[in-house]
Parts: structure tokens; sequence; C-alpha cells
């Protein structure tokens, strides 16, 4: 076909199909315009396919928009995945073949080294940079011979290449208690050379069983002793591990009261430290100390010894034992009362009288008895001392023996007597610094003879008693009234002197002062008398303040704990309030009642008793307020 005659047809196809639209269209608007009621322009029918055109292009255009936004997003999100993955497969798989073991025995003994084994192998296709060991120990572990505080050993691997192997060996010591499980965590550290200074590990932990210590200690000693008896004491140790100590150091502590007569192997200095050289393995040794102590009757002691043992110049401890002994009741005894009780609750000021009842507990006949008796308490008042006991006022100490006392000549078998002194307490406490506070009376006495029995080991027999007396704490108020209230902010207003059926204010204050206790659950209260109102003013210089009961008109101030010698030395704790009080006829020329008799509870935490403490009632006469003079508070008309 020519290229004319096909342009022709294409013309002809195209005035065909316009030409149907066009009938189309006409034959819509005839019949839109048969339609009632409805009235179209031939404009609109021409611009609507326009108008749905462009708001079909907005909408695809902002729906592309929104994919392409979303598309990037994603974009975004996908690379920052595939890199942290990507990361962690090239970490993986460049550490994967990276060898790392940690090897130790299953159990040791304490204070016995042993080898902690770390192997290393790079079989991976990199070059370890700037590698790291370091190994975390548990408490009471250490390096030999190194400070037994450090806890961390770090050592610097450098740069490790592709195929190193490396073994490293550190020797270890654990002390503490035994029967327990020590764990060991090894970490390796490196960085890679594509990885921006990130660093990657490997991480390896081992348990140790510890056993008991290498070097195995007993003492041995009886478990009763009487007072100023020679005992023994055995030390045995052996050598249970499979290796060689050297400068081996054993050292007794001995309680108070403890003399040491002899030892079966000469100690270093003091009596206490003795240097037992070398021990082999599979070794043991022993030796022996003699002594006596003097301790109050029935009462426990304890000695304690320790092993030290030495590597690489550095000293530890690896076994401690101890042995508790009971002090049997003396061949002669003691026994101290304080006015006829023995757990009596002294005060400041009282009169105390002490009996010291002594015994002849064994089947002989005991000679030439000495007693003595130390007293020890600040509160003591020594100038009411009396006694017929020699006193010494260098130590405080009473002596009483055939010189003046011929009882003492002899105490038969079985017999018993008795002694006596009296004292007074200050009256006031002795306190200079807040710690001085639960002062307690002690009473130090002893009884011995040269005579003894043929089953007493001792040169003389002897029997001890102490005996404390504690001393109770005080907890005072004191009750004030104002009318001129010149410190706390109060305006107090009204008649002075008081006037009957007028009105006139007053402040009472309640001033706290600790002496020598800590207390708790302390409370202050007081009534208001007839014709007193409380005004709603108050304040104090601590948290809590005192509150009124309208209904019962009583004010009660509660406070949690009051510590020793608050008000003693430093401020007292305080509190204020405002009262009204309106006089009648009847107290004409009279002081006018204010406020009932105030009382004071606390409960005393040094004695585990109550404190009861009371002040005065408060009047019109005002004896505290120095503004007014005496007898202008007498009501008038």
């Amino acid at each position: 076909m020519a290229l004319e005659e096909l342009e022709k047809e294409l013309y002809q196809q195209t005035s065909e199909q316009k030409s149907k639209k066009k009938i189309v269209s006409e034959k819509k608007e005839k019949q839109i315009k048969k339609s009632p009621g409805i009235v179209v322009k031939k404009e609109w029918s021409k611009e609507e396919p326009e108008e749905q055109n462009n708001k079909e292009s907005v909408i695809i255009s902002k729906f592309s928009r929104y994919w392409r936004f979303l598309f990037w997003i994603l974009l975004a999100v996908f690379i920052v995945v595939s890199g942290v993955a990507g990361f962690y497969i090239y970490k993986y798989f460049s550490a994967k073949d990276i060898n790392f073991s940690l090897k130790a025995p299953q159990e040791t003994l304490i204070g016995v080294p042993f080898d902690l084994l770390i192997n290393f192998d790079n079989n991976s296709n990199n070059i370890l940079f700037d590698s790291k060991l370091s190994i975390n120990l548990p408490d009471d572990s250490t390096l030999t011979g190194d400070d037994f505080s450090k806890r961390i050993i770090v050592k610097d691997l450098g740069d490790l290449g592709i195929g190193t192997s490396i073994q490293e060996e550190f020797s270890i010591i654990i002390l503490g208690e035994e029967q327990t499980v020590k764990h060991f965590n090894a970490t390796l550290s490196y960085s890679l050379k594509s990885t921006l200074g990130a660093r990657f590990e490997k991480n390896k932990a081992i348990e140790v069983v510890v056993r008991e210590p290498g070097i195995k200690l007993d003492l041995i000693t009886p478990q009763k002793v009487l007072n100023n008896e020679e005992f023994e004491i055995e030390i045995h140790y052996d050598n249970i591990s499979e290796i060689d100590f050297s400068n081996l150091e054993l050292e007794l502590t001995y309680p108070p009261n403890f003399t040491f007569k002899e030892s079966s192997i000469q100690p270093m200095f003091g009596n206490r430290i003795w240097n037992l050289g070398d021990l082999v393995k599979n070794f043991k040794g022993s030796f022996t100390v003699k002594g006596s102590i003097i301790g109050s009757e029935l009462s426990f002691f304890e000695i304690k010894s320790g092993l030290k043992i030495s590597f690489l110049g550095q000293e530890y401890s690896i076994s401690e034992k101890s042995a508790s002994l009971n002090i049997a009741s003396s061949p002669l005894s003691l026994a101290i009362k304080v006015n006829e009780q023995t757990n009596y609750l002294a005060a400041p000021g009282d009169s105390l009288r002490y009996f010291i009842n002594y015994r002849n507990n064994t089947d002989v006949g005991l000679s030439d008895i000495i007693v003595k008796a130390q007293l020890v308490g600040e509160m003591f008042d020594f100038s009411t001392l009396e006694t017929q006991a020699f006193f010494s006022s260098l130590d405080n100490t009473l002596t009483w023996n055939t010189a003046n006392t011929s009882e003492l000549r002899l105490l038969e078998a079985g017999a018993s007597g008795s002694l006596g002194f009296q004292i007074k307490l200050k009256f006031g406490y002795p306190i200079k610094r807040l710690s001085d506070k639960n002062f307690v009376l002690k009473i130090q006495a002893e009884v011995n003879s040269p005579t003894v029995p043929y089953y007493v080991a001792a040169e003389k027999i002897v029997g001890i008693a102490n005996f404390e007396t504690q001393v109770i704490g005080a907890t005072v108020v004191d009750a004030q009234a104002f009318f001129r209230e010149l410190n706390w902010g109060i305006l107090n207003k009204g008649y002075w002197p008081p006037k009957v059926n007028k009105p006139s204010n007053f402040t009472i204050h309640w001033v706290i002062t600790n002496y020598a206790v800590d207390v708790r659950d302390v409370e202050v209260k007081a009534f208001l008398q007839s014709g007193v109102s409380w005004t709603g003013e108050v304040k104090s210089n601590i948290e809590s303040q005192p509150e009124y009961n309208e209904r019962t008109q009583e004010i009660i101030w509660k406070i949690d704990k009051i510590s020793a010698n608050k008000g003693v030395i430093g401020k007292p704790i305080e509190a204020v309030f405002q009262i009204e009080a309106i006089p009648d006829i009847t107290q004409i020329e009279a002081y006018m009642p204010l406020v009932s008799q105030t009382s004071i509870k606390a409960f005393d935490e040094f004695t585990n008793t109550e404190l009861i403490g009371f002040d005065e009632i408060l009047s019109t006469q005002l004896t505290d307020d120095k503004t007014v003079d005496s007898g202008e508070g007498s009501v008038i008309e």
C-alpha cells in the first residue's frame, strides 16, 4: 500500500471515531435536557474529563513520590543491616580458626602454687593486631610472689602473625577458706586490619576446687583449767602437699591475763612467734607451750595459731587454728553483790554497799588468804569510801589480809566469809565530751592463798570475780513561762499584771536535756488549767512539735530519739507554744495556774529501762521571766 493511501485511511478512521463521539455526546445532552429539574451547561460536559484527568494526575504524582521516599528509606535500612551483618559474619569467619584454651588442675591445696596454662594458635588467615591477654583472679588468689590485692593480670602480646602459637604459664596461689570453688576467667582481645579499630574477644573460664591447707595445723589444749593453774598447749603441723615449704613461721595469739612460762622450742621474740624453718613434703613436726591464765570463773577464752609461708620474698598466711578453754570453778571462789543485788542499776548520788563473799571449795584448810578489789569508774566518789580494808588511791585498790581481818588467817575446808565496803556516787555525770556516756562501775576482785591442794598444778590458788553495775541516764524537762517573749518571734498580747476577765498571752517553753545515754520514745505531757486556752502558735528547734488535744486540754510532745548529752554539750532540744489566760474573780491577789506539772518519760537504750522526770506547775508568777519583778504576776481587778 502506498504511503499516501495509508495516511488517508488513518485520517478517515480518526474522522469516523470523532464523529461517533459527537453523536453520542449529543444524545446524552438530549437525554439530560429531557430529564425534569436538571439543567446542564454544554461547557461542563466538555470540561469534566479534563478535571478528572487532572485529579488522577495529582493522585498518581503523590503516590509516586510516596513510593520513591519509601524506596530510599528501605534502601538505607538494607545497607545498614547488610553492613552490621557483614561485620559480624566477617568477625566470625576471621576468628573461627583461632584456638584459645585455659587449663588448670581440678583441685588444689591452700598455699600450694599451681600452674594456670593458656594455649593460643592463630590458624586464621589474618594477623591479629595489638593482642592482649587478661586473667581475672577470684578472691583469695594471686600470682605467686605478687601483691595479694592484685585481682587482674594483663599481658600485652603485640601483633600475632598467621600460624603463631603461644603458651603462657602463670603460677597461682590460693589462700582463704577451704572446701571452696574458685572461678578463673581469661580473655584474648585483638583487632583486625580492615575493621577500623574494632576489637574482638575470645573468652575461656575454668573452675578449681580448693581443699584444705597444704600444711595441716592442729592446736590441742585442755578443755578446762583452774585460775593460775599451769597448762600445756600442743602445736602439731604436717606437710600433706607434694612440695617443700621454706621459712615456715608460726604465731600464737594469747588471751588477756595469759602468762607464758616456757616452750619446747625457743620462740623468736615476745614468746609469740616461732621460726620453724623449712618443711619438706610428708614431714611432721610439733612443739609445746606452757602457761597459765587468770579470769572470771566459768568464763571462756581462746588461743589462736597462724601459719605463714614464704614464696619469692612474699609471705602468705595459709592456715589458722584456734582452741577454746573454760576456767573451772576455783577451789577458792568469790561472789559480789551491791545493795543485796547482782543486777542493781545505779543513779547519780546513790549510796552503794558492796559485799565480797569468798568460799573454800577444797577439802583442806587454806591459810593466809588475801582479797583485793580494784574500783574502776568515773562516777565513784572516793572521798566517801568507808571500809576496814587498806586503800591505795594510786590505783583505787582495797586489800584485806590477816593484818586487818583476822578471819583470813585460816579458812577451813568448806568454810566461807564476807567482806564489805560502802561508797557514794557523784551527784553529776562527769561529761566533758559527747562520747562520755554509758557509765559503768566495775569491781575487779581477786582472792588467793599459798596453800595448794595436791591436785592443782600451781604455785598458789586464785579466785577471780569481775562485777559491773550500770549507771542509768537522765532525761530532764525544764518548763518555763514568759509574758515577754524575746527569742522565738511570738508576740504576747494582753494585760500585765493579769486582770480579772481580761485575756493575756503567755509563751510556755519546754527545754529538754539528755544525760549520759541515748534514749528513744520520748514523750512530754502537761494539761492547760482552768481559764487557759491554746492559741495555735507553736515552734520547736527539731522536726516534731507539741500537739494539743482540745477535748482533754492536754499538750503532748513526742520525739523519736535523743542522743546522749544533747543539751549538756551544745544546744538543748526546745519547743515553745502560746496560751491565752483569762483570770476569774476567785484568783484576785493570787497567781493564776497556767500549766499543770510537766512530765517526761524516755526509754534508756543503755540500761533498757524507762526514765521518768517531772517539773513544777507553771503560774503567772513567771519565775523564769527576768523582765518582770517578783510578785507582779498576782491577778488584779
